[in-house]
This record gives structure tokens, sequence and C-alpha cells, in this order.
């Protein structure tokens, strides 16, 4: 990522690199009529590809991308996976929070909030333990 963008900037090409990268990690968008454990398994696979992201952005994440979870939740009869984690630029410095989202039949979104943005403690990595 280009130093001499201001952070808002950072964060909003950020949203774009981590959005277009998880599509393409998972073949475009999530499977339709995919379960609970289904977004957990796709929410680990994501996680276990990141070190390119990494490496090509300089960035570090904790806990590692895609984050952690409350786990799946029913909306509007349907699910959702809201993954959470923070990102840490080149310099150590703190870039945001990303939030990673994964809702059947959908692409994933990404979008990074501030950096001061609230994790709940109490969610968990998609596998379950800490």
């Amino acid at each position: 990522m280009d130093p001499e963008l201001d952070l808002g900037t950072r964060r909003l090409y950020l949203s774009a690199a981590l959005t277009t990268w998880a599509a393409r990690s998972i073949g475009r968008r999530v499977a339709a009529g995919s379960g609970a454990g289904d977004l957990l398994a796709l929410a680990r696979d994501i996680g276990a590809q990141t070190e390119h992201v990494q490496r090509v952005h300089r960035l570090s994440f904790e806990p590692p991308y895609p984050g952690v979870t409350a786990g799946p939740e029913t909306v509007r009869g349907g699910l959702r996976l809201l993954l959470a984690c923070r990102v840490f630029g080149r310099d150590g410095g703190p870039l945001g929070v990303v939030f990673t989202t994964l809702i059947p039949s959908r692409p994933p979104l990404v979008s990074v909030a501030p950096a001061g943005t609230y994790i709940p403690e109490e969610w968990l990595p998609p596998g379950g333990t800490p």
C-alpha cells in the first residue's frame, strides 16, 4: 500500500483489495444454500490463504485474517457470518478493524473501520477455539 495515501484512503483501498481477494479465493460468491458449517469452513479456508495478501500489501492482522466471530447468525430468513480482526501497516501502526461478511448467494463483503472500533472479547476464531 502506498504510504502517501491518507488513512481513510488506505482503508478504502484495503477494503477493495480484500473484497476482491476473498471473492477470488471462494469462487466469486458464497454458494447458495450454504449452511452454518459451510460458512465457518469458508472463513477457515480464506484464513489459510492470507500470507500472500500480507506479503503483497505489507500488512499484519491480529487475530489472523479473517478474524473472530460470534458465529453464524440468522438474519431475515437467511444466514450471515461476520468476522473481525485488527490490521496493521508495515510500520506496525494500526490501520483499522477489518470486517468480513459472508452471506449465501452473495459475494463476500469486506470493510475497514477506524482502528478504535470495538471487537467483542467473547468472539472466537471460526474453528471455535482461541
